[in-house]
């Protein structure tokens, strides 16, 4: 991309190889690099869209796009750094399958959710039913 700007004119066909070239930018091939260092130079790219490039990426991308691909590549270097390939699949916040018995018997005690209280006692209760037989 550098180089395509540095090469800037007043040439529509420049602009459509330079637009097409920013735009093969994505969400999906950000989630799909693997180097902290290609995402870096991105980000700061990202981030000095708008610095006065004759034709940059505030031309190819607008404003929330380029907010959406930031955000991304943000994330994914995060998740680099903190070494895993995927983000945590989403799912359930309290699981009562994988709570301790003595944590379960205090969130029964101290939960201010009826429907979670009496998750938790169904968890109990299947909990005592397997232990006894």
């Amino acid at each position: 991309m550098h180089r395509l700007f540095a090469l800037e004119g007043p040439n529509s066909d420049h602009y459509r190889r330079t637009r097409e070239t920013a735009r093969a930018l994505t969400v999906d091939r950000i989630r799909e690099c693997r180097h902290d260092d290609d995402l870096q130079r991105c980000e700061a790219m990202l981030v000095e869209a708008s610095a006065g490039w004759l034709y940059g990426l505030d031309r190819a991308f607008n404003r929330a796009e380029r907010g959406a691909l930031l955000v991304e590549v943000r994330n994914r270097r995060h998740l680099i750094a903190i070494g895993r390939d995927a983000p945590k699949a989403k799912g359930p916040k309290l699981d009562p399958r994988y709570l301790p018995d003595d944590a379960l018997d205090r969130l029964i005690q101290s939960h201010a959710d009826v429907a979670t209280v009496d998750r938790l006692r169904h968890e109990r209760e299947r909990r005592a039913i397997e232990r006894g037989g």
